[in-house]
């Protein structure tokens, strides 16, 4: 089983957790969180199918699988929810004008529906998508794994529309916890096909010699592909399983998946992507709901009434510069530290800048 890092993922998942980041941020307009939801969230869980495809996960026992991702998704999620819980127990006390407990009790049915709270949504869906996906690399061929994902694909379509006919969600606590619940479970179908999707892409992305000038033209051709799909399928969110036109929801993140595994794997990496992309998960974890974001926002809004031009842009650059610091802190932090918030028994060695 491969073990070694290949640069150019941990570059396209860097990329990746920046789009997320930027997407989470006030300042961006509705046109590019049009373009950033179309695919930003569906590119982990390919690259999950492709790195499982790589790493020759379907080798491993079943239970040594199933243990491991569960320290990695799974232990994250149970102390993230603790954080994000504590977290608006102090605004209950400090800001008793922006928190109540009736939020706290709706974050907390979130949490053990795995649902997710806010970002957390996202641990669940890849887990469970995981183990499914294991058991059928084990037991179906090829074509079969193709007509699954494409029956996956629309599974999440037809839930929602059944579970806003039959269940009344405003009704009581239990009638919410039980919405969430099939709604967690609703996203793995999704999770599994693009698992799939990238299981395959592996092989196809392995056999393929290109020079380099013209993969990154196909990349970019690619890019340009998504971008038009995006605008024409508007606004979609795989937390909310809203795909729209669901044909167009997956070409579109897809297109960008690939293209961007296309430019990424002809450029020279680089360390701050590479960084970024190998501890994604912890930066997913932190930046919105551990107030890095709003501390960022607070501290960039401060900075701008000593600017006298260009406002808006020097904005984004402090905002930008002020989440990359605190992120780097938190990655050292829980890395070094905090190692166990992240399902691991050590501290983890980080990647060393590249030559």
């Amino acid at each position: 089983m491969s073990e070694k890092r290949l640069d150019y993922l941990d570059m396209v998942k860097g990329i990746g957790i920046i789009l997320v980041v930027v997407g989470h941020s006030t300042y961006v307009s509705d046109g590019t969180l049009t373009w950033l939801a179309s695919f930003h969230m569906p590119l982990f869980f390919i690259l999950s199918g492709l790195l499982f495809a790589y790493k020759g996960s379907d080798g491993e026992p079943f239970t040594k699988y199933v243990k491991k991702r569960f320290a990695g998704m799974m232990i994250p999620y149970f102390w993230f929810s603790l954080i994000y819980i504590g977290v608006d127990f102090y605004y209950l006390y400090a800001h008793p004008e922006i928190m109540n407990l009736t939020f706290i009790w709706n974050a907390a049915l979130q949490a053990l529906s795995l649902f997710g709270i806010s970002v957390l949504w996202f641990l669940p869906a890849i887990f469970l998508g995981e183990i499914g996906f294991y058991g059928l690399v084990k037991r179906c061929k090829w074509w079969m794994l193709g007509i699954l994902a494409c029956v996956f694909a629309f599974v999440p379509d037809l839930g929602m529309k059944a579970l806003s006919a039959t269940l009344k969600m405003e009704e009581n606590w239990f009638n919410v916890w039980l919405g969430d619940l099939i709604m967690a479970l609703l996203r793995v179908f999704p999770a599994i096909t693009f698992l799939i999707i990238g299981y395959g892409l592996y092989c196809v992305l392995m056999s393929w010699s290109l020079k380099p000038v013209y993969e990154i033209l196909l990349g970019i051709g690619c890019m340009v592909l998504n971008a038009a799909v995006a605008f024409a399928n508007g606004r979609v969110d795989m937390h909310f399983l809203v795909f729209n036109n669901v044909g167009l929801y997956y070409l579109g993140a897809c297109s960008a998946t690939v293209g961007l595994i296309l430019i990424c794997r002809n450029l020279k990496p680089l360390w701050l992507l590479c960084f970024l992309g190998s501890n994604s998960l912890i930066v997913m974890l932190t930046h919105l709901d551990c107030q890095i974001m709003s501390n960022a926002i607070r501290f960039a809004v401060g900075m701008n009434q000593f600017i006298p031009r260009a406002k808006d842009l020097m904005l984004r650059v402090n905002l930008y510069a002020a989440l990359l610091v605190g992120e780097i802190i938190c990655i050292v932090v829980i890395n070094r530290y905090l190692f166990f918030l992240i399902g691991r028994k050590k501290p983890v060695k980080m990647q060393a800048p590249l030559d």
